[in-house]
């Protein structure tokens, strides 16, 4: 209640990427001042052998995890199991390091509990990325995964080269990738979605996976608005190549599948892809429709419109092994995962 009654709202009167920054680095200082992580965690983590999900080679103390795009830069990794989450997902990180997209490039549309996200795949580089994951994270109570995308401005031809350059600097620092195929907010997005330029990077990644012997659990995050032609080819890849599974899905850049969205033209007339409630039906089916297709041969992560128990529920429901959650988390404050 306090949270919602007079932080949040507080907060919601301030630029969103600025008060972003602002509780990303608080979470950072305080996350390393060891008294007050096991203090805060004590109160926020639920230690719960029900709880326990097995994915790959990862052991989740519970099945929520923090999705990409919240710490971009490897600012506060430390701070996410002291606020309740199973496991964390860092970044996206590109090879080169990149500003994004100018500012403005986060925009709150409250009457539909979502954000528009316009950051372009601003990312500090891969290199120095893994240094302050090697830094920051050699002690971890819970999996970290990194999520890397596509530096932009590439040439088609230079993209799957450009992700294996990512892969191979940060693989050691991470306990799971994902290969991030579907950012709705850069150039060429629909050339990595592509069935052909997935298919060339999957082959590039288990080639390196098999000759180095690699053990690490690799996904690919998927975007909600594919045609169902496409995600079938892209699921039987991921069966083909016998990656881990799929996170499903990111930010949807088409609107016209949208239910009637409540928020003003003024509020929704910005670029970006559109997080939080509005995504929910829509991943929820696809995980529906993965599962169905992969069986049980591939995991899935569920991602889009989760703020309570009962959301989480139906994603699993729909045949997903574990969600993840940034909106949702910033809606519904610090208590969010306690709560669920």
């Amino acid at each position: 209640m306090l949270y919602k009654k007079i932080i949040r709202p507080i907060l919601f009167k301030t630029d969103p990427e600025r008060v972003h920054h602002f509780v990303i680095r608080l979470l950072g200082a305080i996350s390393v001042l060891r008294p007050f992580f096991y203090l805060i965690k004590k109160f926020l983590f639920v230690e719960d052998s029900r709880l326990h999900v097995q994915i790959g080679n990862l052991h989740l103390k519970n099945p929520i995890g923090l999705s990409a795009g919240f710490d971009k830069d490897i600012i506060a990794p430390l701070a996410y199991s002291m606020l309740g989450f199973g496991f964390a997902e860092l970044g996206s990180i590109t090879n080169s390091a990149q500003p994004g997209n100018p500012k403005p490039r986060l925009w709150r549309i409250p009457d539909d509990k979502g954000l528009i996200v316009y950051y372009g795949l601003s990312s500090c580089g891969s290199l120095e990325a893994s240094r302050r994951i090697k830094k920051k994270l050699q002690k971890r109570d819970i999996p970290y995964g990194v999520s890397i995308a596509v530096t932009t401005g590439l040439k088609e031809n230079e993209m799957t080269d450009d992700y294996i350059r990512s892969f191979l600097d940060l693989y050691e620092f991470a306990d799971y990738i994902t290969l991030n195929v579907s950012c709705p907010n850069v150039v060429k997005c629909d050339v990595f979605a592509q069935v052909s330029f997935i298919e060339e990077l999957l082959q590039k990644i288990m080639n390196i996976v098999k000759e180095r012997k690699i053990g690490i659990d690799i996904f690919i995050k998927i975007g909600p608005d594919m045609s169902y032609t496409d995600l079938d080819k892209i699921i039987d890849l991921c069966v083909e190549y016998k990656i881990t599974g799929i996170v499903a899905t990111n930010l949807g850049k088409d609107r016209t599948w949208m239910k009637k969205l409540k928020s003003s033209e003024e509020k929704l007339d910005h670029p970006g892809g559109i997080s939080g409630k509005h995504l929910q039906d829509r991943s929820n089916k696809i995980i529906s429709h993965i599962r169905e297709r992969a069986h049980d041969k591939l995991k899935i992560i569920g991602v889009g419109g989760i703020f309570t128990a009962e959301d989480v529920y139906d994603k699993m429901k729909a045949g997903a092994d574990a969600v993840q959650m940034i909106t949702g988390f910033i809606y519904g404050g610090p208590l969010t995962i306690r709560k669920i």
